[in-house]
């Protein structure tokens, strides 16, 4: 007995507490909360969005048992808790039946609870939740059971239970469903409401009705198994519809919606009454028509994804948020495109050439556009290439980024820094960027750091706005339950680079002639009112973006899949542009907008189009160019008469010895094997692959693609020795990576030809 004279204070303790657990009565606020209050969310001309029927995990709606239809009592206590009506709160065999079940299956797969431990659960609302919490729960239910009688703890589950959107409460779930009050449900709708708490997303009817109605009938035979409904009831009920309002008239602007929830818990915005948002209900719909009708076409090309922002230039409001083309659909549909992370490609580019702008450059500064490598901080190197597969020689500035060409960016980042490109970014509240910059490196100024469309659509309105960075704007003002009117108050404008620099990067992409060299003349964005725009492809095609802007508009689009999977060659000018162009054309219909402004600090001035200095005697092509005042060239042109028209030697003459040059003309040199040419063009020597282990390997696979010459016919593919296939035209092999280091080799399947194209790549 003296072993255990230790336990007796614990016990003691222990017993003193439960004594005074179940003495003294639950607390009625935890039960019962005090408000239950809608909200409604509208746009800018007071049309309803959505009625959010809850909020904080309460009720809207509270609504006494008599007035509930007996169905959903019946067929909720069928369904959640058989026992209900003759236990005290626990129902030992369903616990135990429970640890079985997961013990059998190596998890938790059924918890057992009881109607009364739900009600427990709902009143303590644990957020970690263990063995302790559990017990905690099941000691709380027992007490339940001393204090209320069953009527009441049903009450109160069927009030509070979570119906799915935010719904909690049959009286909230029955009016957003059904558009009717909770004593009007038949014994159909009942059963398909008693599903959905167990778990609101996966037995959501809208999102998985054929899982819903699956349950449905289950209830259903046994309410006829216990003679509850007659079989006329039970036939009748089998073949009843899914009832429910539809999805448009619920659900208007979703994505939108969502969004505006979050920004009010953000706020901190306590009892409102009616949320005034910037939003267009009209414009939204129309584009979201768009996108469907837009994606179908593409489907062919594995392009089963969009998001769509609008935004006006003068106010930041937003118009327009649709984040994927069906909110309920399949593909995960209530993924926000416009608030996921994804690589933006050359999107991302124009900020590259805002700090060029800054630091003196001007757009007929020269550029290099060949071949060439660059030392990284590890030791390796780095050798960017355009997307084309072609080299310009020099280049104008205005024609590098007009025309989207990655060596020239790349020389340019180089330069200037990888930090302050990486802390333009930062201020221009590229949140999405968590990195450091070392991590990017200098494959940032090709969009190698995953960002939001928010926010490249909120960086692009601060060049529409002549530098001035403006935070978007959602809500026009909050009507609060006592009709106080809440002015939402807009974030202080931050102007980070001037409206001259702004103006030239304007002026640069909604010149049609800079995208020539890479997208040819008739491209679309060659649009019949001035449109300032940008695209950008990620590796692989698996994102496609178009982002620009009238004096009126701002637009983002991106087109790709949100489980990552690449497109078919698909890229910005062939995806998102088309898509980009149709709503700036929706929303100019009636009107072109006016020109952009020019600021007063820019001067005119004719220079040499070859050299872009002061034209000189020899001189014989002579444009009209626009330079901020200070930056405009003085030297007058000698390169015509030195060069003529021999670029290669005028730019050895700019760049030599600062970069180990290697010209054109050596490729041709490097592709031509005897007769016949023959070269990889993917994967390229050096490229470095990363398998995501978030994504399926045959998603990731790489594509193995040679260009030949119309004397071969048939090619080999050979890796680390071993031949994988023989190709006829189009000459590629999709590949599922491995890791480690790999030596890809082709050559023609020609006798006595042993010519080998090579190229040696990693995999991590």
């Amino acid at each position: 007995m003296k072993r255990f004279k230790k336990y007796y204070i614990p016990l003691f303790i222990l017993c003193i507490w439960l004594i005074t657990f179940f003495a003294i009565p639950p607390n009625k606020e935890r039960l019962y909360p005090e408000e239950f209050r809608s909200f409604v969310i509208v746009d800018r001309d007071s049309k309803i969005l959505r009625e959010v029927l809850s909020k904080d995990y309460k009720t809207s709606i509270w609504t006494s048992l008599d007035n509930m239809s007996e169905w959903i009592t019946e067929a909720t206590i069928i369904y959640e808790d058989k026992r209900f009506r003759t236990h005290s709160g626990v129902d030992v065999i369903a616990l135990a039946r429970a640890l079985i079940e997961n013990i059998k299956a190596g998890r938790i797969v059924s918890g057992g609870s009881t109607i009364t431990m739900q009600v427990s659960k709902m009143a303590i609302s644990f957020k970690n939740r263990n063995l302790f919490t559990k017990l905690y729960e099941i000691l709380y239910a027992l007490k339940l059971e001393l204090y209320l009688n069953k009527k009441d703890i049903l009450e109160i589950y069927l009030n509070r239970a979570p119906y799915g959107f935010q719904n909690f409460g049959i009286a909230a779930a029955s009016k957003f469903y059904l558009n009717k009050p909770a004593n009007h449900i038949s014994v159909g709708e009942a059963c398909l409401f008693a599903v959905i708490p167990k778990s609101p997303s996966r037995l959501n009817p809208y999102i998985n009705p054929e899982k819903a109605i699956k349950e449905r009938n289950k209830i259903l035979k046994k309410l006829l198994l216990q003679k509850t409904i007659d079989s006329l009831s039970f036939s009748l009920a089998m073949r009843e519809p899914l009832p429910f309002t539809p999805q448009e008239l619920n659900f208007r602007a979703p994505h939108f919606v969502d969004y505006i929830i979050c920004e009010l818990d953000r706020l901190d915005i306590k009892n409102p009454k009616t949320i005034i948002t910037t939003l267009d209900i009209d414009l939204q719909e129309d584009l979201e028509k768009l996108l469907k009708t837009t994606l179908k076409s593409m489907k062919r090309y594995n392009m089963n994804q969009g998001a769509i922002l609008v935004m006006n230039t003068e106010t930041s409001e937003i118009l327009a948020m649709i984040g994927s083309q069906d909110y309920f659909g399949s593909d995960a549909g209530q993924v926000n495109g416009c608030l996921a992370k994804r690589q933006p490609g050359s999107a991302i580019k124009p900020f590259t050439y805002i700090l060029a702008l800054r630091d003196g450059f001007t757009k007929a500064s020269i550029l290099p556009d060949f071949p060439m490598e660059f030392q990284l901080p590890d030791g390796s190197r780095f050798a960017p290439k355009n997307y084309s597969k072609k080299y310009n020689g020099p280049v104008w500035l205005k024609e590098a980024l007009g025309a989207s060409l990655n060596v020239p960016t790349v020389c340019l980042v180089d330069r200037l820094g990888v930090e302050r490109l990486y802390n333009l970014l930062k201020v221009l509240k590229f949140e999405s960027l968590d990195k450091v910059a070392e991590f990017y490196g200098l494959s940032l100024t090709l969009g190698a750091g995953e960002v939001k469309l928010l926010e490249l659509v909120r960086a692009y309105m601060a060049i529409a706005r002549g530098g001035c960075l403006d935070m978007e704007r959602s809500i026009i003002e909050i009507i609060d339950i006592h009709n106080n009117i809440l002015k939402i108050e807009s974030n202080e404008e931050k102007m980070l680079f001037t409206d001259e620099i702004a103006y030239i990067i304007t002026d640069i992409l909604s010149d049609n002639s800079n995208r020539i060299k890479s997208f040819g003349e008739d491209n679309p964005l060659n649009l019949p009112f001035p449109c300032a725009a940008k695209t950008g492809t990620s590796k692989d095609y698996r994102d496609n973006w178009c982002v620009g802007f009238t004096s009126k508009y701002v637009i983002g689009v991106w087109v790709g899949n949100f489980d990552g999977s690449p497109m078919k060659s698909v890229s910005g000018i062939s995806g998102a542009a088309p898509l980009f162009r149709d709503i700036m054309i929706e929303l100019h219909r009636y009107a072109n907008p006016p020109s952009f402004e020019q600021p007063p600090g820019l001067v005119h001035l004719e220079v040499c189009a070859f050299s872009g200095k002061i034209p000189g005697s020899l001189c014989t092509n002579v444009v009209d160019e626009i330079f901020i005042l200070g930056t405009e060239p003085y030297e007058i042109c000698d390169e015509c008469s030195r060069y003529g028209e021999s670029k290669d030697k005028f730019y050895k003459s700019l760049y030599s010895g600062q970069a180990d040059l290697k010209y054109p003309n050596d490729i041709e040199q490097e592709r031509s094997y005897g007769n016949y040419k023959l070269h990889i063009l993917t994967p390229t020597d050096g490229d470095i692959f990363k398998i995501d282990p978030q994504v399926s390997l045959q998603s990731q696979a790489i594509v193995f693609k040679v260009e030949t010459d119309e004397n071969i016919e048939r090619v080999i593919f050979k890796l680390d020795g071993k031949i994988l296939a023989e190709k006829e035209y189009p000459f590629k092999y999709v590949w599922v990576p491995s890791p480690g280091e790999h030596l890809l080799e082709v050559k023609p399947d020609i006798p006595k030809i042993d010519e080998i194209h090579k190229v040696a790549f990693r995999v991590l």
